[in-house]
């Protein structure tokens, strides 16, 4: 059996090939012109105007031809071209504290109705689970577990059949219900646990000089219980002041220590919540203590080596720490786990053990440049943690 070799060859050495090529081409090319002169041409009264557009048609015509070849044959691999965008940013480190209001609600459990006849299952062949989101019932968008009761409770219901949507992922599930009326509470209920909202402490990645539109996280906040993604409407953030925290060591992730006031001073809103963290805008006081922007380094200037993340492990200003980019993961769409970084800084490592949980959105800096976000730890070894390509957030 004969096997191939596919191989790179340098572009120097790609560019004599193919110069020299065309430069053989073009001798074969003067020996058909003979030929063509003396036989075709003379024999059919071609015009030498017209026998020299062939020439020049048949000569590029090789000349792409060979080149095709070439390529296909010693398979080179042509340069991406970079991302040419020039976007800057405030990079960020500062811990933030998030609360969330959803579109929907999230079902993490299902159960039933204890009725004046006995238990009754209003789910039951109902194509509803753990983990869905309850979006709207009769063509209202449930905003919270006391709206849904309001609506089921209306004075002028009568425990009719109601219409619900229930969103499962990015599915939309038409389902038709009866409430039963609770003996206790004397409510129609659908027996279902429901959250609906969301509170946490995070840090913020970064904030855009062109528009004040933050990203922070470098994940999704979901439902502790069920995983499911938040379906948020709106939301707010605030000042976090770190209070303490969780050393880390292996087999126990660390954690920070968060606390933030829902009336105290607000440095935001919330607006959008997907698989790469949380977005909204900033307030113009929050915009204005903030340090002056970096360029965005997009995925094809990022190596590996030294770099730096900034992030706060003790009260509200953040700093800078020593890591390294130790593996890149080609990506050409968008995924969690760009890169793997190292931290190499002996001060946090002795403070922390390495990388924590409240670190995620941490921004991570390589020549001057905002390249990634930390996203999650390696629970073997704290020191250790995945990044997220900062295009990736950008873009999302």
């Amino acid at each position: 059996m004969i096997k191939s070799v596919v191989f790179s060859l340098p572009k120097k050495i790609v560019d004599a090939v193919l110069i020299l090529s065309f430069f053989l081409s073009s001798l074969l090319l003067s020996y058909i012109n003979i030929v063509l002169s003396c036989g075709f041409c003379y024999e059919n009264a071609v015009t030498c105007a017209s026998m020299d557009k062939v020439r020049q048609e048949f000569t590029l015509a090789s000349a792409l031809s060979l080149k095709d070849i070439f390529k296909s044959i010693f398979k080179v691999k042509t340069a991406k071209p970079q991302d040419q965008r020039e976007i800057m940013v405030y990079p960020g480190g500062f811990p933030l504290g998030f609360t969330l209001e959803c579109d929907g609600v999230v079902v993490v459990a299902c159960g039933e109705v204890q009725t004046e006849y006995g238990m009754v299952n209003v789910l039951e062949n109902k194509n509803i689970k753990v983990g869905d989101i309850l979006y709207s019932i009769n063509g209202q968008v449930i905003t919270s577990a006391n709206h849904l009761q309001q609506i089921i409770n209306r004075d002028d219901y009568y425990g009719d059949e109601i219409d619900v949507v229930v969103k499962r992922k990015q599915t939309f599930i038409n389902e038709k219900l009866f409430p039963q009326k609770e003996v206790s509470s004397d409510l129609y209920r659908l027996g279902l646990w429901i959250r609906d909202n969301a509170a946490g402490v995070g840090t913020l990645t970064y904030v855009r000089a062109d528009n004040g539109r933050f990203g922070a996280l470098g994940h999704p906040v979901c439902d502790i219980d069920t995983g499911t993604v938040m379906p948020i409407s709106s939301g707010n953030i605030y000042k976090c002041n770190i209070v303490g925290f969780n050393k880390g060591s292996r087999g126990n992730p660390g954690e920070l220590r968060g606390l933030f006031l829902k009336n105290g001073e607000q440095a935001g809103n919330l607006d959008f919540n997907n698989e790469y963290g949380v977005y909204g805008s900033v307030s113009e006081e929050y915009l204005k203590k903030l340090s002056g922007p970096i360029p965005v380094g997009f995925r094809d200037s990022v190596k590996t080596g030294k770099a730096k993340i900034l992030c706060t492990i003790d009260g509200t200003t953040p700093q800078e720490y020593s890591v390294e980019i130790i593996k890149l993961t080609y990506q050409a769409k968008s995924d969690k786990k760009s890169m793997v970084i190292k931290v190499t800084d002996k001060a946090l490592i002795d403070q922390t053990g390495g990388i924590v949980q409240g670190m995620s959105g941490s921004p991570i800096i390589q020549n001057g440049k905002l390249v990634g976000a930390v996203t999650h730890v390696f629970i073997s070894d704290p020191t250790k943690g995945f990044g997220l390509y900062i295009d990736w957030m950008i873009d999302n």
